[in-house]
């Protein structure tokens, strides 16, 4: 579990590196490209058909990339990208295999970046999401 909190840590301090490099150069280029790492966790113990059978994902660790583009300082457009998810299914007793679920969930967000606020560099924004399976 200490190894996984680790490297969450690490990804989350080399995602804030290019930021911190975009905002220099932000009127130089437009672009910002980052690879991240997310962590997937399922919400295991369902009710229904599927508690009886106690059927359960495992959670899981997957790359991401993202490329945002830059309007103005302000507002940007960016697109998430992630390896497809491929999540076994499991049934209790004896952890039965039940199938396979693959799913591709990209999401394109517009976002505004507050920028007279010294080093430090927040953004909010708000998109879709569609997950294929």
């Amino acid at each position: 579990m200490r190894i996984k909190t680790l490297v969450a840590a690490m990804a989350a301090v080399a995602s804030l590196a290019p930021i911190a490099a975009h905002a220099q150069a932000a009127e130089e280029n437009p672009w910002m490209i980052r690879v991240r790492a997310v962590d997937v966790l399922y919400q295991n113990g369902q009710t229904g058909i599927a508690s009886d059978l106690n059927v359960k994902a495992k959670n899981q660790w997957i790359p991401e990339f993202d490329v945002s583009y830059f309007f103005t300082k302000n507002i940007a457009a960016e697109l998430v990208l992630t390896w497809p998810q491929q999540v076994n299914i499991t049934s209790n007793p004896g952890d039965a295999y039940l199938g396979k679920i693959t799913a591709l969930p990209p999401s394109l967000l517009a976002q505004y970046h507050f920028t007279d606020l010294g080093a430090f560099k927040p953004y909010i924004g708000a998109g879709i999401y569609y997950t294929f399976f």
